[in-house]
């Protein structure tokens, strides 16, 4: 299925470039989005999907828009492909995990996507400044050392 990732980071070089891309593209207003392999390529992307929330917070918050989320996941499926991980951007503020942001990762204390890392990207006066990687585990998004086993 899938809302599961492989074991160990499956996330290229190329394709967190690609979402720091799509982070400046849109630098006052957070950015979200999909980090998938298609099929059983090795071929990783960033996919961009709307962030549905209102103008007003879009400075500040995100939510993946509904629809385009599953027409995503509904070709992945398809193709046999995975979601390997979730990103979005914080503009003007840390590449960390807010409140809600992690209040969002769960329900009824389950990840929401099993094995998909966060990807967090810092956007300052325009530019991708730092991108983290964190994993739902216990209830919070946890950082992700380089290196280490999943």
């Amino acid at each position: 299925m899938c809302l599961r990732a492989g074991a160990g980071s499956l996330i290229t070089r190329d394709a967190v470039v690609q979402v720091m891309r799509l982070a400046e593209a849109h630098p006052r207003r957070e950015v979200c989005g999909l980090v998938v392999r298609r099929g059983t390529g090795e071929e990783v992307e960033a996919i961009e999907i709307p962030n549905a929330v209102a103008a007003a917070q879009a400075g500040v918050a995100f939510e993946m828009d509904a629809g385009e989320q599953l027409k995503v996941v509904r070709q992945l499926d398809e193709e046999g492909g995975v979601v390997l991980a979730l990103f979005h951007s914080h503009v003007d503020a840390p590449a960390e995990p807010s409140p809600r942001d992690v209040t969002d990762v769960f329900s009824g204390g389950d990840p929401l996507w099993p094995g998909a890392e966060h990807l967090i990207v810092a956007v300052r006066r325009g530019r991708s400044v730092e991108v983290r990687r964190y994993r739902a585990v216990g209830g919070a998004l946890r950082p992700i050392v380089e290196g280490e086993a999943n």
